[in-house]
């Protein structure tokens, strides 16, 4: 569907009477006693779907305010699409989307999504946060009212102002240069430099590295992505550790496959990054000036999503075929009696990365791992609930599936399953606080040689045009310390490494490190091919917002008392005035010139 989707004032702002709406008490009658222009009053438990569809149907409202509250998580509470991805599965066409909240083929992934993110509101919705703004709103909210009605005049008012300068959709505002598309950046990571010749097959890591809400800053999106980063960051820190133990060097030359990783940025807004890649891979444009990876080359995607919330896990595939096979077998070989997380094997695919790979060449070998089989697992999907805690448990979870993960992708490659293969909890431990909880953590602050990092969750949300989000740079920082190698060359010779030989070295503390991670846009193809109608790739947008954004709380008086300030004014006026005529009159009596 190419529409508009969000929530705007009008470009001068709105402005209305400030009313407590309590949907719990009133139900489907919280506006029966409005009959003026008003800005709701709302707790964050009672922002629903419904809720909102009721305040656009009337006229009289003008902006909406949700008070945050400190009680917890409200759940189930999923303000996405019942089916993400609609229309970019494989299999499906986005045009034959004839209307909003509709799936292709009936399938509800998401179960408890109520579309709240994907309608199109007319007026402005702030959320308030900290607590003496919270406090004074909503007290003079309910000063507003008495016994559920409105009391007389005096009254407290607001203005809200957040007017966004793009309109009707993509092709007119990308036209119009009133809008960015939706980007991110993707961050590729190799273990070792690809091999050139002869090539070898690649065994490709995906996770979906961005998230969604609601309201943009608050995308944390824990069990959607979180855990799965969490899990890939693990694997990769057990591959490095095989890799760096082997004093022969033979890594790279005992494994008929070689291991990359890609975590997607844009992937909330119809896999955006995952097209990017795909279609670079299948179009030869994908290391060209070094490596030149194609689709070909790729034996097996093996992507992660949300995992963090069961015990069981399932391997979803959309074909059948020797490799998918294969991966299937080697994690079930991980099923013995009593042990701690179980592999179920699925034959359909739910909405995921992959799909992008499949559009582009419906032959390519591939897994989805999650902890849901015919829905998704968790009921909190994009929205500013889902949230995890860095848990003992939760680390355990994610400690034993990056381990697994790893022994599969090295028998994979043609090795052996790696007894040594073992991660630090203590490191997973490490990775949940900097991801799940604060971003101010000891990790990051040791990577980045901060200490005044923000002190708050880290919002995930994917970035617009060619700007990189703080989320992205610690990204790079983290998957950069975890796969850095010892190349034991001295410094001068250090710094000198190009890129075309592999590795990037850099000097630090008397030892030359060497690393292979690199950044490229998630920059939808649509845009690269000037095709902002496509159905066959994302065309999402987002507005460029107008400088102003403001909400202001006053008092407003009713208009009885404002008809009496307006005509005193107007006697004021004409009395000054024939007062100023008369002085004028007889200004020469008044101002008489003395004689010299």
């Amino acid at each position: 569907i190419n529409a508009e989707y969000g929530c705007q004032t009008n470009r001068d702002g709105d402005s209305g009477i400030l009313y407590p709406l309590n949907p719990e008490e009133k139900g489907e009658d919280i506006l029966a006693d409005i009959r003026n222009p008003f800005i709701g009053v709302i707790k964050a438990s009672d922002f629903t779907n419904t809720t909102v569809k009721t305040l656009v149907n009337s006229p009289l409202t003008k902006g909406l305010l949700v008070l945050e509250e400190t009680s917890g998580v409200v759940s189930p509470y999923s303000p996405e699409k019942s089916c993400p991805g609609n229309g970019f599965n494989y299999g499906e066409n986005a045009s034959e989307i004839s209307q909003k909240e509709q799936c292709l083929n009936d399938q509800l992934w998401n179960p408890h999504g109520n579309w709240l993110s994907h309608m199109d509101i007319p007026f402005g919705i702030f959320i308030i946060r900290q607590a003496d703004q919270k406090a004074i709103i909503d007290q003079n909210a309910k000063s507003n009212v008495v016994n559920g009605s409105l009391k007389g005049y005096p009254l407290w008012g607001g203005e809200m102002k957040s007017f966004m300068n793009a309109a009707l959709n993509t092709p007119t505002c990308m036209r119009r240069g009133t809008c960015d598309p939706v980007s991110g950046l993707n961050i590729i990571v190799h273990f070792t430099p690809p091999s050139v010749n002869p090539k070898k097959t690649i065994i490709l890591f995906t996770v979906k590295a961005d998230a969604t809400a609601f309201f943009k800053d608050l995308s944390y999106g824990g069990e959607a992505s979180g855990g799965s980063i969490i899990t890939l960051l693990a694997v990769m820190n057990a591959l490095s550790q095989v890799r760096d133990a082997d004093a022969a060097n033979d890594f790279q030359t005992i494994l008929s496959s070689e291991f990359m990783v890609a975590f997607l940025q844009g992937e909330s807004f119809d896999y955006s990054g995952s097209q990017r890649l795909a279609y670079s891979l299948s179009n030869g444009e994908f290391g060209k000036l070094s490596y030149n990876i194609t689709l070909d080359d790729v034996k097996c995607v093996i992507e992660l999503g949300p995992i963090s919330l069961s015990n069981e896990i399932y391997v979803h595939s959309h074909n059948s075929d020797s490799t998918v096979d294969e991966v299937k077998g080697l994690f079930s070989n991980y099923n013995a009696d009593g042990a701690e997380l179980s592999f179920l094997n699925s034959s359909s695919l739910p909405p995921c990365s992959f799909n992008s790979f499949l559009r582009e060449n419906e032959n390519v070998p591939g897994v989805f791992l999650t902890d849901g089989g015919s829905h998704l697992f968790s009921k909190d999907y994009g929205s500013r609930f889902d949230i995890l805690e860095n848990t003992s448990n939760l680390a355990d979870r994610h400690k034993l599936l990056a381990e697994t993960i790893a022994n599969v992708a090295l028998q994979l490659a043609n090795g052996t399953k790696s007894e040594s293969v073992s991660i630090d909890k203590t490191f997973v431990t490490d990775l949940q606080q900097c991801i799940l909880v604060n971003q101010n953590c000891s990790l990051l602050q040791r990577l980045l040689n901060k200490t005044n990092l923000m002190d708050e969750r880290l919002s995930r949300y994917a970035s617009v045009g060619h700007h990189t989000s703080n989320y992205s740079n610690y990204l790079v920082s983290l998957v950069k310390d975890i796969t850095k190698k010892d190349l034991n060359l001295e410094e001068d010779k250090c710094t000198n490494i190009t890129y075309s030989k592999g590795w990037r070295g850099y000097w630090d503390n008397g030892t030359c490190y060497g690393f292979i991670v690199n950044g490229s846009s998630a920059l939808s193809p649509a845009f690269l091919l000037g095709d902002y109608s496509s159905t066959q790739y994302s065309t999402w947008t987002e507005s460029r917002w107008s400088p102003s954004f403001m909400l202001r709380v006053f008092i407003v008086a009713s208009a009885a008392e404002n008809l009496a300030l307006f005509f005193c004014g107007v006697l004021y006026f004409v009395v000054l005035s024939l007062f100023l005529i008369q002085c004028h009159r007889r200004s020469s009596q008044i101002f008489s010139v003395l004689p010299p």
